[in-house]
């Protein structure tokens, strides 16, 4: 095979979200689908897509097994992983010019362990802005939506409409209780 960044169109020092655009236009221009009913026309974009394949494969297996030269973000995400926010932080920080999905993404996982909830949510909007394809990223920021609109999943402060959601009733006997305590001298 040729050098797989050639057939991609890209150099070796491209991102990973630089690799990822380019096979996602390739892909769109050669597959084989659009060449539908010219046999010709067909085996060429399937000779063609075959190596695009192969191609950006070779590419990220090649980032995956040189980790900290191919993606300096494995460590980071190790360090997170550990508990180790500051220096995951300070890893970060280091990268700052960066504004890849992945930055992004870490850096908003950061911000959410230290309880920063709104830097978190303006890191993962971005990395889910950045890459919308990557399911991890739109998860997290889901996630954060929801939590910002109320609506996790065992919030005591729920505002549904059901007049049985315990939550509520809770939260209504809490505010009966102060506010008895507040009118009444006796308590």
């Amino acid at each position: 095979m040729t050098d797989p960044y050639q057939i991609l169109g890209i150099s070796p020092g491209a991102s990973d979200d630089e690799v990822k655009a380019a096979y996602r236009r390739l892909s769109q221009q050669y597959h084989p689908d659009l060449q539908s009913g010219n046999s010709v026309m067909e085996d060429i974009a399937n000779q063609k897509m075959s190596e695009i394949n192969a191609a950006y494969d070779e590419i990220m297996n090649m980032r995956r097994s040189n980790s900290s030269s191919g993606n300096p973000y494995i460590e980071i995400r190790r360090m997170i992983e550990s508990g180790n926010y500051t220096n995951a932080d300070n890893a970060l920080e280091g990268n700052r010019q960066d504004t890849s999905a992945e930055w992004n993404f870490l850096k908003g996982t950061v911000c959410l362990s230290r309880g920063w909830l709104n830097d978190a949510y303006t890191y993962y909007e971005k990395a889910a802005r950045l890459d919308p394809s990557n399911r991890e990223y739109q998860a997290a920021f889901n996630q954060m939506r929801n939590k910002r609109s109320g609506q996790m999943y065992g919030n005591p402060y729920n505002t549904g409409n059901s007049k049985q959601d315990t939550a509520n009733c809770l939260c209504n006997a809490c505010q009966c209780l102060i506010c008895a305590d507040c009118l009444c001298d006796c308590i």
